[in-house]
Formats: structure tokens, sequence, C-alpha cells
């Protein structure tokens, strides 16, 4: 289903209703999975990295759920309705998490409901005015900010809401494009993107929003509280600013003369440009180059 009209605004209005406004986007790349049955809160305990026992209804938390050995499958938002839980994560792993989820009921009362339903992203320091239904507190951009989980017979009354409000000026739509450059310079990592499966979560840099320590046992606990002990892994992503020339994804992170990572993530920012890259972790801390200019390092957003 498509719902946000069509965009319509330049690059720079669009960055700036996030900046400063409400900027909407369908995020049609994530996929909803309904988690029904009395056990759904303590039974997804045990299977993600964070706390799911006593979320409030309306209110939402961000997780991953990992492999035995530690590695990522998904990054997903866990948002409590009264009587279950939606999972909102990248419709790339729909069939493996869901497939990996299922595995794992065996007498708890939990059944699993793919949702034929759109997310809605709202954006800005304006985003808590539209009323639109459904809506669960995120920082999908590294500020104020919700999803909208409207279900299929919702469709068309939200796609008219969303058109008014369009109308009013109240809402900006935007483009991918500046959804991506937003999210870049606010240094928030994209499953698929800045990490995957291939990561465990200090790579990704999103444990300190991701993972709880104080939860009890779950699924991959073993490696994941092994590595943080440890106090560093292998390879760690970093969040970069460069003046000049823009960086491109792909690009090369030097540091002492040497080829040290590679950019994931790349877009403009004032004077110069903004990146994401995957670095190794022996390196992290040296001056780095990219772009054969001097790069600063900044904090991953939540990290």
């Amino acid at each position: 289903m498509t719902l946000c009209p069509p965009v319509t605004a330049t690059l720079d209005e669009q960055l700036r209703a996030i900046r400063e406004g409400c900027a909407v986007r369908e995020l049609k790349e994530l996929a909803v999975l309904e988690v029904q049955g009395r056990d759904r809160a303590t039974w997804l305990n045990g299977l993600v990295t964070q706390d799911t026992r006593a979320i409030a209804p309306g209110r939402s938390v961000y997780a991953a759920a990992v492999a035995v050995k530690g590695k990522i499958l998904s990054d997903l938002h866990v948002h409590a309705r009264a009587e279950s839980l939606l999972l909102v994560f990248p419709s790339s792993q729909a069939a493996e998490l869901t497939a990996h989820l299922d595995r794992f009921i065996v007498m708890e009362d939990v059944t699993l409901c793919p949702l034929d339903a759109a997310v809605l992203a709202l954006c800005g320091p304006a985003a808590g005015a539209p009323d639109l239904g459904e809506r669960y507190e995120t920082a999908r951009l590294g500020a104020a900010g919700f999803d909208v989980v409207v279900e299929a017979p919702r469709a068309e009354a939200a796609r008219a809401a969303l058109a008014a409000l369009a109308d009013r000026g109240e809402v900006v739509p935007v483009s991918e494009e500046a959804w991506e450059a937003a999210r870049v310079q606010a240094g928030v990592p994209r499953f698929g993107v800045d990490f995957g499966n291939a990561n465990f979560v200090q790579e990704a840099a999103i444990t300190p929003r991701a993972v709880s320590f104080n939860k009890g046992c779950y699924l991959g606990q073993e490696v994941v509280c092994r590595l943080e002990m440890r106090g560093h892994v292998q390879k760690l992503l970093l969040r970069l600013r460069v003046d000049g020339e823009v960086p491109a994804v792909g690009d090369a992170v030097r540091a002492e003369g040497g080829e040290v990572g590679v950019v994931t993530s790349a877009a403009a920012a004032p004077g110069g440009g903004a990146a994401l890259a995957m670095v190794r972790y022996a390196a992290a801390e040296k001056p780095l180059e990219l772009c054969g200019r001097a790069a600063v390092t900044l904090p991953v957003y939540g990290a």
C-alpha cells in the first residue's frame, strides 16, 4: 500500500522539516509481525537482547535478535499493544526471523501473525502533533519521532488524513534521499547497510540502545556478554565527518598510511560530508583519513 502523498518539497525543505518541523515517510522496507498470546512478553524476552517483559502499551524498545553464536539476525523495534506485541524489522529478514522465532515456540501460549500493515515514520520536533492513530515513540533519525502502524483496513482513512495534513503544511513528505541524508548526518546505523548478519551487536555500535545486561538469559547472551566483558571486538562502526568532498560508499578509511576500514553510508553535511564506516578496532582511536583528508570521529547515535 502507498499512504504518503508525493514528495513535492526540495531536498533542503525536506531536511528542514526533519530538523525543525514534522516530516513523514512510509518505510516500505519494513515488515510487521504481531506476537499474540499470554506468554508473549516472557517468551520474546528469551530471544532478543532488550528487556520486553514490562513494555507498557503504546511504548517501544529497540532490540536485536541474535543467533546462538551471537551474530545479528535482525534489529527490530518492539511496539507494545494492549493484547499483543508488534515486531517491526527489515522486510529482507522476514522469512529468516519469523522461522527463527517460530522454532522456539514449544509449550508457550504464543502465536506469530504477519500483519498486512504499513509503517509511517514521523520525525522532527513537531512529530507528536499529527494524530494518525496507533503510534509508538521511536528515534529512527536520532531525534524525536514516532512509528505509526497502519493496518490495511485503515489505509484509506490514513491516506486521506495524510493528504489533508500535507495540504495544510502540517507534515512534509520526504524522499528516501532526504531520509538517508538525515540518518547518516545523525549517525544512526542501518541494518543491511552499515551492519548485518556477519556482525555482533558491539561491532554495529548499537549496544547501549539495544542490549540490556540486567534482564536475564536469552539466546546468544553468552557471546554478547563475553564480548562486552572483553572490552572490544575486531572491528567497529564509526561515525565520521570530513571537510570538502563528500565521501562515497566503498571509499577506504586510512590510518598511518594503510587501509583500515570502508565507508558503509555517506551523505552531504554542512561544509563537507558525513559517513558511517566499519573500521578495524585497533585503528578506531588513531588519526583517520577519508578521501585524503583528516576525518573527525563523532559518537554513533546512542553510543
